[in-house]
């Protein structure tokens, strides 16, 4: 595969291979590429995943004028390391904005910000997973290292968390298994967010969130 391109069929599809043989994802070898066209508008109506006063648009530098059609959601920590009083999403979006980086949420233990626009089917290309923010969702959640005992996250955090993933699931028809970590979409080896542990603790998570929604989801928790 050296020198080749990685189309988007074959990583569907090896995702897909994944899921049916119960494995979780793996990052591929090399990431597809980021389109070279810029598509700034749409006429499809924006959508907002959080009430209104919980939308904080991060400024134009922070994000990319493409718009892209999400198949994936990248699950990071936004590495505070200054202490859990400061684990709060207002941090989150200061540090974006100060670092010119963004994500399309942001979440701490008692709520969610909406930080890019949305719409019915595509969203705004982000500056959060290098060489994926072409086909993802990217979703912060305050906090650092939570493989670590004492940085695991709050519990309410967690919930917010899987309770928005799984509707972004349903919105933009995206599969369980391209429910991913950051260090799983890092082609350095560089990140480690949000945690391998943490990681197979949140797909349990999400996976049982799921099963009770409806009883055609049970095959969710049942493979």
């Amino acid at each position: 595969m050296h020198g080749g391109k990685f189309s988007r069929r074959r990583f569907l599809a090896a995702a897909g291979g994944l899921l049916a043989a119960g494995l979780a994802p793996q990052p591929v070898e090399f990431a597809p590429p980021t389109p070279t066209t810029p598509n700034p508008t749409t006429d499809e109506p924006r959508e907002y995943f959080v009430p209104l006063e919980d939308y904080h648009e991060l400024p134009p530098e922070c994000y990319e004028p493409n718009l892209i059609r999400p198949l994936e959601i990248i699950l990071h920590s936004d590495d505070n390391k200054r202490g859990r009083d400061l684990w709060v999403v207002q941090i989150t979006y200061e540090t974006l904005k100060y670092l010119s980086h963004s994500a399309h949420f942001g979440v701490d233990y008692k709520q969610v910000w909406q930080m890019l626009p949305m719409y019915q089917t595509v969203v705004q290309e982000s500056h959060g997973a290098k060489g994926y923010n072409w086909e993802a969702i990217n979703v912060e959640m305050a906090g650092v290292d939570f493989d670590h005992q004492d940085n695991y996250p709050p519990e309410n955090e967690i919930r917010l968390t899987v309770r928005l993933i799984s509707q972004l699931m349903d919105f933009y028809h995206i599969p369980f298994a391209h429910v991913v970590g950051h260090y799983e979409r890092d082609d350095r080896g560089l990140k480690i967010d949000p945690g391998k542990k943490f990681m197979a603790d949140f797909r349990k998570r999400l996976k049982a969130y799921r099963a009770q929604l409806s009883p055609t989801k049970r095959w969710l928790i049942d493979d």
